[in-house]
């Protein structure tokens, strides 16, 4: 009779002891390895960076430079990189320079560029976005053949002729700045003339006043009363008009405005 509470005993402390074993086997799956378990590396932590361009002496490309400045002393390396379209255009490792991370890439005038710095610390690597398409922080340098682009354009919608003066009467000029300039030295347009030539000569000028526009770095101004002296004309004889806009760089933008042809006695602008 005494038998019977003993294995009874007995089996309730094994009951237990095996409940406990599973438990622990448990709890010990669901631990995160060492290598999950690492914070990874963002700008949260501390860290800033900065980005800038240099031009080349052509509108082809610039030098873009980046400083990176880590929130502590941990990282093994830090490396630029550049892509376009997806395919990787840089890779260049930065280099210390007191508490600074620093690196330069040279790329060709183009559109859609990414930035990113890649980052090893602790024997993980992290990749932080810089500047995207989709995380824009500065669209010249995404959007580099777009920045460095200048341009000039010259419409000339009406004019009138008195036999002596050429007149326009109505018209625009635009005139489009690069967006990147070497060390942020800002360009603006120096001298905008309006030139009339003849037979590949120069007869007349008139100096136009170009002011900014809503676009960045973007002039312009309104033709509704720009006059020109016209030389004695022959049957067949064409006119051009022609803008020269001169950069403080001395880089001089051109563009062509119109042509007249002299028929009958009357001087005609050319549509198309």
């Amino acid at each position: 009779m005494t038998r019977k509470p003993l294995l009874s005993l007995i089996a309730l402390v094994t009951l237990l002891s095996l409940t406990f074993t599973g438990c622990g086997k448990k709890q010990e799956q669901t631990q995160p390895t060492q290598e999950s378990s690492q914070a990874v590396v963002s700008s949260e932590a501390g860290m800033s960076w900065s980005m800038n361009a240099t031009t080349w002496s052509s509108p082809n490309g610039a030098t873009v430079n980046l400083t990176l400045t880590p929130g502590d002393d941990s990282y093994d390396g830090v490396s630029f990189v550049v892509r376009l379209e997806g395919e990787e255009i840089a890779n260049v490792p930065c280099e210390r320079e007191g508490e600074n991370y620093v690196a330069s890439a040279d790329l060709n005038a183009a559109d859609g560029y990414c930035y990113y710095a890649v980052i090893s610390a602790d024997g993980t690597t992290s990749e932080m976005d810089l500047n995207t398409p989709t995380n824009l922080t500065d669209e010249t340098l995404v959007n580099m053949a777009s920045a460095l682009n200048s341009y000039c354009n010259v419409l000339v919608e009406s004019s009138d002729f008195d036999g002596k003066t050429l007149t326009i009467t109505g018209g625009e000029v635009q005139v489009q700045l690069p967006r990147i300039t070497n060390d942020g030295q800002p360009i603006t347009p120096k001298e905008a003339l309006m030139i009339l030539t003849m037979d590949g000569e120069d007869v007349a000028q008139q100096s136009i006043t170009l002011t900014t526009t809503d676009g960045t770095n973007s002039y312009g101004c309104s033709l509704n009363a720009v006059s020109f002296p016209v030389p004695e004309m022959e049957e067949d004889h064409q006119l051009y008009l022609r803008l020269d806009v001169t950069l403080s760089n001395d880089q001089i933008l051109s563009a062509p405005g119109g042509t007249w042809y002299y028929s009958g006695g009357e001087l005609l602008l050319a549509v198309g």
